[in-house]
């Protein structure tokens, strides 16, 4: 029998818990990665848990930091949290959100009376996570950059490349401001991502509150949780409500997932060449051909493989590069 909606968050309650406390044991691993799998609401599930622990967290360290001599906030260090890296989709599934290479270390307090300016980066198949002076976390998602200006009047981001997720610690008198190419992303206290990708439009997506949206010299719109804008170059913005399945479908990048519903396999496959530097092929006489599923993100050829059972495909890998065509006996 299935298990209701606050059955399911309290067990991803008691995974998230028991992951930021200590190493799993091989049997509870297995079990975690069987449990992920079985069912799609379980993977926002356990992404709600794990952002509540990581507010929790960043209230906890809020009221201990301290200015180093040199200007920058230390900040104690969070439980562990752990990326897996594996061969299979279930070994492959990338939880935490540090990838071995979390930055804890914060832009320049503002009550030093200066601003200051920080830039992070991450490369092809990296997710790093930023946490900023005031409390606020940035968690960069693959081959993306940002620089971050805080003074004592605003917060300002500049987003370069790739997707990144805010949350913002709430603070009416400096409002915080995501710059992407020609439009302004204005927060106070909320959590929401914008993605600047090569070919695709400018996009907001707000999991929390309520953000103001803005190209230069234009009027804002005003967009709410559980929400998608588009900002195409030289159109007018857009923006339509989306499912909680869907918003958590989204962000499942956060946790080594991409999630597909309905995607074609050259729309997976390009989704896929911004993880890793292994490409997936796809023959034009199957590239229309769709697919549904979460799959780990840093795994290309466990995806080919996968996708090419469901579909009766054929995978051939190589160094550099993984293809799908038709099986032989499908052709002609």
């Amino acid at each position: 029998m299935p298990l209701t909606s606050s059955e399911t968050d309290d067990l991803a309650a008691e995974w998230a818990a028991k992951r930021n406390l200590r190493d799993l044991t091989p049997a509870e691993q297995a079990e975690f990665d069987a449990w992920l799998v079985a069912d799609r609401r379980n993977l926002g599930a356990y992404g709600r848990a794990e952002a509540v622990l990581a507010r929790l967290e960043r209230v906890s360290v809020a009221g201990t930091r301290e200015l180093s001599p040199d200007g920058e906030i230390e900040t104690p260090k969070w439980p562990r949290r752990r990326v897996i890296m594996g061969g299979s989709i279930a070994a492959g599934i990338a939880v935490a959100v540090f990838a071995g290479t979390a930055d804890w270390r914060t832009v320049r307090s503002h009550e030093v009376g200066t601003p200051s300016v920080a830039s992070y980066s991450t490369g092809i198949g990296q997710t790093r996570e930023i946490l900023l002076s005031d409390g606020s976390i940035i968690t960069l998602n693959t081959d993306s950059r940002v620089s971050v200006e805080y003074s004592k009047e605003t917060r300002k981001i500049q987003l370069a490349r790739g997707e990144a997720l805010f949350d913002v610690a709430k603070n009416k008198l400096r409002p915080f401001i995501v710059f992407a190419g020609d439009a302004q992303v204005r927060a106070v206290g909320t959590s929401f991502t914008v993605s600047m990708l090569p070919r695709r439009p400018i996009q907001v997506l707000v999991k929390e509150g309520i953000v103001e949206l803005k190209r230069t010299n234009s009027s804002p719109l005003w967009v709410g949780a559980s929400t998608r804008a588009l900002a195409p170059r030289g159109a007018p913005i857009v923006a339509e409500s989306i499912s909680s399945t869907r918003l958590a479908n989204d962000l499942a990048w956060q946790y080594g997932h991409i999630a597909l519903e309905n995607r074609t396999l050259q729309e997976a496959a390009d989704e896929f060449s911004r993880y890793s530097e292994l490409r997936i092929v796809v023959d034009p006489a199957v590239a229309n051909r769709t697919i549904t599923g979460m799959f780990a993100s840093n795994d290309p050829v466990a995806f080919a493989r996968a996708a090419a059972a469901v579909l009766k495909l054929r995978v051939d890998a190589s160094d550099g590069e993984v293809r799908i065509s038709a099986s032989p006996d499908k052709k002609g």
